[in-house]
């Protein structure tokens, strides 16, 4: 500056306002991802990815079958039905329905198969939270293992 030109410089404040700007940023950037719930989609993924043959081969039987379980949902009745086909519930059936939430595994479901007289499982929708979930269907008929998943939206 020139001794003529009486105005100071504001460069000194523009830099302090830029690297203060940076620091709150930064700031509440580090504040909000610590506050984040981060959710793991499934516990214990390694070891399940290491047995990842065993469910294509189970996929490889389901894919085999003539006649596949199939999934039905009433919205009207609320009722969501398994039904497999006869020729495997006469032999008997053990196994699960794993109903995944994607959004948030602290309320997915593992039940046991329990089928009725006419072959099929039969749960009231009321206890699943309203979306998207992903049935993971795994059973076992005469010692042959089978996998099935089905996208379900409720």
């Amino acid at each position: 500056m020139t001794k003529d030109n009486p105005k100071k410089s504001k460069w000194g404040w523009g830099i302090a306002f830029l690297y203060g700007g940076f620091v709150v940023f930064i700031l509440s950037f580090v504040i909000f991802s610590t506050t984040q719930n981060y959710i793991m989609v499934e516990d214990n993924y390694y070891q399940k990815s290491l047995a990842y043959q065993e469910r294509i081969d189970m996929m490889k039987n389901t894919g085999n079958l003539d006649i596949k379980p199939s999934i039905h949902i009433n919205h009207d009745e609320n009722l969501l039905t398994i039904a497999f086909p006869d020729s495997l519930a006469r032999i008997g059936i053990t196994g699960q329905a794993h109903f995944f939430r994607p959004s948030d595994n602290r309320v997915d479901q593992v039940l046991e198969i329990r089928l009725n007289e006419k072959s099929t499982m039969v749960l009231p929708t009321t206890r699943f939270i309203k979306g998207l979930w992903i049935m993971k269907l795994s059973w076992k008929s005469s010692q042959v293992s089978y996998y099935q998943e089905e996208n379900l939206t409720i």
